[in-house]
């Protein structure tokens, strides 16, 4: 019985070690290559690079974004005109009364430092918190649907790899809402349209164009983990990116 394993086993202690890719290629290839990154990360040790500079990247940019924004006054108005827009549907709406929506525009009012410490403390633990649990959900999906067996770490790398795609989009974003003065503006058909809690708008806004690169980039990430066809890993990124899309426009938690 031995000797029949035997050459398996001489079979894979010959197999060459592939040599993780340095981590500023993997850095450009993301945006150049994502298929030989993702092929590499997959048939080589994932490393804490991987996950955490990305997950920073993000997290510094975003925080970036949000100072700048609110210390612009126009861009600043814009989320406040919202706001108050949003308390005087709720009135309509019988689920805020006058007195409530008095207070909650004299707190609008009072937006400054203060709302600078929430959002950053927002971001630091927002972001690393929504990369678990989009990773999970992949990772789980992708054991049910897809098969193989592949290690949590490396959905989440390769989720992590892909976001550098939407720090990009914070970067257009916060650009395009200095020159639009709209707190909201992002690369999608809502740009041309008033900022509102409108099913038609918040649709209108999920249709960004980074978006759909960043689940193309890690869809094809997906594909070489699991190793299957692109086909199957973009039908369930995407299809997974349907049921939020849906479920955000009915249930505000999602959105």
């Amino acid at each position: 019985m031995s000797e029949n394993f035997q050459p398996h086993e001489q079979e894979s202690s010959f197999a060459p070690e592939v040599k993780p890719m340095p981590f500023v290629d993997k850095l450009t290839g993301i945006f150049a290559s994502p298929s030989e990154v993702f092929e590499n990360l997959v048939k080589s040790k994932i490393s804490l690079t991987d996950w955490l500079i990305p997950m920073l990247i993000l997290i510094l940019i975003s925080i970036v974004s949000t100072f700048l924004k609110f210390g612009n006054e126009q861009i600043r108005d814009s989320l406040i005109q919202f706001q108050e827009k949003r308390f005087e549907q709720l009135i309509e709406e019988g689920k805020m009364t006058e007195e409530q929506a008095e207070i909650a525009r004299e707190r609008l009012e009072q937006v400054g430092a203060s709302q600078k410490i929430f959002s950053t403390i927002g971001i630091l633990i927002g972001v690393p918190i929504s990369f678990l649990i989009v990773s999970l959900v992949y990772f789980l999906l992708g054991k049910f649907f897809l098969g193989g067996n592949v290690e949590f770490m490396t959905v989440f790398s390769i989720y992590s790899l892909s976001s550098l795609i939407t720090s990009v989009e914070v970067i257009v974003s916060t650009i395009l809402a200095f020159i639009t003065g709209s707190f909201f503006a992002n690369v999608s058909p809502a740009i041309f349209m008033e900022p509102s809690t409108s099913k038609v708008y918040i649709l209108a806004s999920k249709f960004n164009l980074f978006t759909f690169w960043q689940l193309a980039v890690f869809a094809i990430g997906l594909a070489k983990a699991f190793d299957k066809k692109y086909i199957q890993s973009f039908g369930l990124v995407f299809g997974v990116w349907v049921v939020w899309v849906v479920l955000s426009l009915f249930l505000p938690f999602f959105g």
